[in-house]
């Protein structure tokens, strides 16, 4: 869709209801010269002096899924013995080590 109306000379907004003329939407990280969203991978992201800033929680979260994605998959061979053992009873579940895990990982997020 052409967002310039060629009876009046007016850009259209967009379909998402925003401004569409590259000024208006350098600040959302739109790179005018690829005509791409830069926070989408975009080639040529828009170099306007400003910078971000992550909370130290964003940044925790970043590292956490950092640490995730270096972990081994799923450990069928663990899943099928648990599967087993609460088939026969004789799974136990530890709620101390599952109260100690949560508060863990909460003093991790911090």
């Amino acid at each position: 869709m052409n967002p310039l109306d060629n009876s009046t000379g007016v850009r259209r907004p967009g379909p998402d209801g925003l401004d569409t003329r590259p000024s208006a939407r350098r600040g959302a990280g739109v790179s005018p010269a690829s005509g791409g969203d830069s926070r989408r991978g975009g080639a040529n992201p828009v170099d306007s002096g400003e910078s971000v800033s992550l909370t130290h929680t964003a940044s925790n979260l970043l590292a956490l899924e950092t640490k995730l994605r270096e972990l081994p998959g799923i450990d069928q061979a663990r899943v099928e013995a648990v599967r087993r053992a609460i088939d026969e009873g004789r799974y136990v579940i530890d709620t101390r080590r599952i109260v100690d895990s949560l508060l863990q990982s909460e003093r991790e997020l911090r």
